[in-house]
């Protein structure tokens, strides 16, 4: 059955985006602050590629956007946005990912096909995290950020200790976008100050 529009649907639509979750990424850049003109970000599970566009559109960023499926097609026409297709656990890819960064921020809403069993659903999650995160380790910049998308199921702390010696902190945050029966929430890494500041100096003078 198909699912009904609901106001963000309908108001994404009308802007040109192709998907509701461009609200969840302005919802959470408007908290955290994480996309800066002229970064480079690193967009995992882009497609259809709503967060993309709201990154180069919105933010002035320039965006690499990897998925299993196809974007929409108004991705392939936006200069900023370099798209790759294929799997993420694909030794290619991630050295692809690799070459084109590296990153000031990695964003990734990417989430397993769900089977509508919450258990199986959640250890699939976690398991997509898992390369999220090893990607993450090898093409962030010293002092970059992190966003991903996690399913709640008893794992979230768990996450946020294995990741917090590399940020100042780490914040669970689940967007008034989101769907009210969504168990998803979102883990966002904000950098270390003092290696904020000296990223933010070594782009003012290069």
């Amino acid at each position: 059955m198909k699912r009904r529009e609901d106001h963000y649907t309908k108001s994404a639509r009308q802007k040109g985006y192709p998907a509701r979750s461009v609200y969840k990424l302005e919802e959470i850049q408007r908290k955290f602050r994480l996309i800066h003109k002229g970064d480079r970000v690193l967009d995992i599970g882009a497609s259809p590629g709503s967060w993309s566009l709201f990154a180069v559109r919105e933010l002035r960023a320039r965006v690499v956007a990897i998925d299993l499926q196809e974007p929409d097609n108004r991705l392939k026409e936006i200069p900023g946005i370099t798209f790759l297709q294929g799997d993420l656990n694909d030794v290619g890819i991630g050295d692809a990912l690799q070459k084109l960064g590296p990153y000031n921020v990695v964003i990734s809403d990417a989430a397993p096909t769900t089977t509508g069993n919450r258990l199986v659903d959640t250890q699939r999650s976690y398991a997509l995290t898992e390369r999220v995160l090893e990607l993450a380790s090898v093409c962030l910049i010293q002092g970059g950020h992190l966003v991903m998308k996690i399913f709640q199921g008893g794992a979230e702390q768990e996450l946020r200790e294995r990741i917090k010696g590399n940020y100042r902190s780490v914040k669970a945050f689940k967007p008034r976008s989101s769907r009210k029966k969504s168990v998803e929430t979102y883990l966002v890494g904000i950098c270390k100050l003092a290696e904020l500041k000296k990223m933010r100096e070594f782009e003012e003078y290069t």
